[in-house]
């Protein structure tokens, strides 16, 4: 165990970044996850967010390092980060596993609902 695992977590309950829990950010990440610069008007209104809602979320990826802005007057364009993509890559990777597992024990909890034949 690495320092700072917390034990008897499951792998994929690490793995899942705090920071892209809110689907905004998640999804603004996967906007950008082909890690080229984009406007952030694009990126805003593909999501139909306000300007400052969005503003709020970006630099919050921006300041984990995420993502990185570049102004050259207007509009700023945003692209993510090696880090961004690998934090994503992990997260959605997670999300994977926590939807599989869920589909799992519905299953299991249905039929456990059937009369017996």
């Amino acid at each position: 165990m690495t320092p700072g695992e917390r034990p008897g977590v499951p792998a994929f309950q690490r793995e899942l970044d705090p920071l892209l829990l809110l689907p905004v950010r998640l999804f603004v990440a996967c906007l950008l996850a082909d890690m080229r610069w984009c406007e952030d008007v694009a990126v805003r209104g593909a999501l139909r967010l306000s300007g400052r809602s969005f503003a709020q979320h970006v630099e919050s990826l921006r300041a984990a390092g995420y993502l990185e802005t570049r102004t050259e007057g207007r509009p700023t364009k945003l692209r993510l980060t090696t880090l961004g993509l690998d934090r994503l890559t992990e997260h959605v990777t997670a999300l994977q596993t926590v939807a599989r597992t869920a589909a799992e024990l519905v299953a299991a909890q249905r039929a456990d609902l059937r009369p017996p034949m």
